[in-house]
């Protein structure tokens, strides 16, 4: 079992289990996009801008009450939306990242960890938002078709045994990216991250996750930005070098 720590000023929900953080080198990230690497989530804020009507406002409910998952409500948003090639590159380059992104990014990259982005949101607007060309990051999302103003959402990742019923199955995808003998740890914001989260072993979440994992039992890292989430890790790493015990949550 690879070496493990846990600060313990973190607040985790109560649960029997003990939830370590692997070595680096036994490790392997997984990180949502929208509300997690960006402040705030792209396809609402879209939506809300460029939709011919309000519909999508009862399409959104319907998605909040478990009624549908995010597979039709996207595809129903979606087609909402009236929006050209040039206004969609101005309104992506409005969209803020979260500061903690390069330190978390640079943290992984230094310590050669396996990391992608798994994302209910578009392929495209990741690569534009965060600039990711010539880059090698791992992104699994959802595409779009541009015909004129209009907008279709493609989902090639979409299974339709998903719990979630995303557009996206992040823990299909999570399983297909997985390395052999690494400890997966997941970081997201959502419901669409609730089957990843749930079958990964360490569990960085907030918001809308963090009350479901909450209401499930389930344990996991709080955290408000991606610095938090990277000086958790640094420290982590930090004292399994220098360790060999670790430490648990108390």
């Amino acid at each position: 079992m690879p070496n493990y720590f846990m600060p313990t000023s973190t607040k985790l929900c109560k649960r029997p289990e003990k939830v370590v953080i692997p070595r680096a080198e036994s490790a392997q990230v997984w990180i949502d996009f929208d509300g997690t690497i960006t402040q705030k989530d792209v396809l609402d804020a879209l939506i809300d801008r460029f939709a011919v009507d309000e519909s999508w406002k009862e399409i959104e409910q319907e998605w909040n009450r478990g009624e549908i998952g995010s597979y039709e409500c996207l595809r129903r948003q979606f087609s909402l939306l009236r929006i050209s090639q040039g206004e969609l590159e101005q309104f992506l380059q409005t969209i803020p990242v979260d500061p903690g992104w390069p330190m978390l990014k640079g943290l992984l990259e230094n310590n050669e960890v396996p990391f992608g982005i798994l994302s209910d949101g578009v392929e495209t607007f990741i690569q534009s938002i965060l600039r990711l060309e010539g880059e090698e990051i791992a992104v699994r999302s959802n595409a779009i078709r541009h015909d004129g103003n209009k907008i279709a959402l493609l989902c090639p990742h979409f299974v339709v045994t998903c719990m979630s019923r995303a557009a996206h199955c992040k823990c299909a995808s999570a399983n297909a990216l997985r390395v052999e003998d690494r400890w997966t740890i997941y970081i997201g914001d959502g419901r669409s991250d609730l089957c990843a989260a749930r079958k990964a072993d360490v569990v960085f979440a907030k918001s809308v996750l963090a009350r479901e994992l909450s209401r499930e039992g389930v344990r996991y890292f709080g955290f408000q930005n991606l610095s938090d989430v990277a000086t958790t890790l640094a420290r982590a790493w930090t004292s399994s070098r220098s360790s060999q015990k670790g430490r648990i949550a108390k």
